[in-house]
């Protein structure tokens, strides 16, 4: 179309050219001769204005690409684009009082308010099928990774994770770190291990009615984390969890069950013995193995450790259980001395909400988050738990391997506590527990502990 109308112009340059051209015989046009009041031809320069305005528009420029969409999301900050990159950045703030009651002179103990968790967090999404995850603690004045691993994940029944991560075995150490129900994890959480370096396959079969977690670890002692190893000996650990209705009735759509296990080789030195020691929900420590400052006098892992584990919740309404058990079997030495440390432990935990909010084990979210102006108040529930740690072997405490005036070869624990959820990310806690020993003292059986601890939390 363009070509056409500069030919059109072209044309008409031609013309008024020709036009303005005098007669052969001197005189104007036939219609100038005749004396007619014909128009006077268009001059040049209208021409080139009637040609530019029939030019077609210039392109319009390209737009820049949108920028990233800030979304303040419950679970946290998402920055997004259309790249199918996220990055979700959110905070962990545990702020604990902890005191002590009846007292003893012999057993004494520190009453003080500390920051339990000050964590920040990381998490976000590469092309769509990456995930990434970095979870700094600074509580304590220490910097501590709690996790940094990346995904690959294509289907949802098959994943990859690399990096720092939580053992697949413990149920309530499986739980988020604000989803619990009491301030400190049970007893069986001190037998189960904690966080470690591997590689793990995971997924999850008829739409949640099974998930399974496979790897392979370094290895850690119970209860403990680990950044390296001490020896070219690795772990394996293995997790299977059923609901069996997962599609079914909503009374028992959250029921489920299911097992673990680890198991491998370890060989500790003075610097890390891989040997795990164990606390009260008050923090403090009642069975420690021999520490000392030579290889002759401190104890050490010393070949196969397996742990085993039967596991299982049920939520329902307001009304929340679990319960697990855990055992553990691990060779030890001290000096040229030789045993196995066999420790077992179980607990259950009880959960109501009385403000009749749903009850899950990924914590309560309020129905009616707090707001005086609209007469709403939250969510508040009432809690009770009860578990046992007892060391099997009675050689591991009568054969030295553990100071039997300072290490309990059982502990009872039972608590009850009370949860206030303003909404979905504020929550405040106050637990009492009550712990008794069988001996683990010089006397006879070391005094039992009452400790009360409040927790104000923010987590998003």
């Amino acid at each position: 179309m363009s070509v056409l109308r500069l030919s059109l112009a072209a044309l008409v340059l031609l013309t008024i050219t020709a036009s303005a051209q005098p007669a052969p015989d001197g005189t104007g046009s036939g219609s100038d001769a005749a004396g007619s009041a014909a128009e006077p031809p268009l001059t040049r320069a209208e021409v080139e204005a009637i040609v530019a305005a029939h030019q077609p528009p210039p392109p319009p420029a390209p737009l820049p690409p949108p920028p990233p969409v800030l979304h303040p999301w419950n679970d946290g900050f998402w920055i997004t684009n259309d790249n199918g990159f996220k990055l979700r950045v959110g905070a962990i703030l545990q702020y604990d009082g902890r005191f002590f009651v009846d007292e003893n002179d012999a057993d004494k103990h520190v009453d003080q308010f500390a920051f339990r968790s000050t964590r920040l967090v990381l998490a976000g999404t590469l092309y769509d099928h990456f995930d990434i995850k970095f979870m700094p603690d600074f509580a304590g004045g220490k910097l501590v990774v709690q996790d940094a691993y990346f995904d690959v994940h294509y289907t949802n029944v098959f994943k990859l994770r690399f990096g720092k991560t939580k053992v697949p075995f413990g149920l309530e150490r499986l739980q988020e770190e604000f989803a619990t129900t009491f301030t400190e994890r049970g007893l069986p959480t001190l037998v189960a291990p904690n966080r470690d370096l591997g590689i793990v396959a995971f997924g999850e079969l008829g739409q949640g009615t099974v998930t399974y977690q496979a790897g392979i670890f370094n290895g850690v002692g119970d209860g403990q984390s680990g950044d390296g190893d001490v020896s070219d000996d690795k772990e394996g650990a293995a997790r299977v969890f059923v609901r069996p209705f997962a599609k079914g009735p909503e009374v028992v759509k959250e029921l489920g069950f299911g097992g673990a296990a680890t198991y491998g080789e370890k060989h500790g030195h003075l610097a890390s013995p891989d040997v795990g020691s164990f606390k009260t929900p008050g923090q403090t420590t009642f069975f420690q193995f021999k520490t000392g400052t030579t290889t002759s006098d401190t104890v050490f892992a010393d070949g196969r450790h397996w742990r085993a584990t039967a596991q299982g919740y049920w939520y329902t309404g307001p009304i929340g259980l679990l319960a697990e058990y855990v055992r553990s079997r691990q060779h030890i030495v001290l000096g040229t001395s030789h045993e196995i440390a066999d420790v077992e432990s179980w607990q259950v935990v009880g959960q109501w909400v009385i403000t009749g909010d749903k009850a899950t084990y990924k914590s309560v979210t309020p129905v009616h988050p707090f707001d005086p102006k609209k007469h709403q108040w939250g969510a508040v529930d009432v809690a009770a738990r009860i578990g046992e740690l007892r060391i099997v072997d009675e050689g591991t405490l009568d054969n030295g391997f553990a100071d039997p005036n300072k290490s309990a070869r059982r502990a009872w624990s039972a608590g009850v506590g009370t949860d206030w959820f303003l909404n979905r990310n504020i929550r405040f806690i106050l637990d009492v527990d009550r712990t008794w020993y069988t001996r683990g003292f010089k006397p006879g059986d070391r005094p039992e502990e009452t400790s009360l601890i409040g927790r104000a939390q923010a987590a998003f």
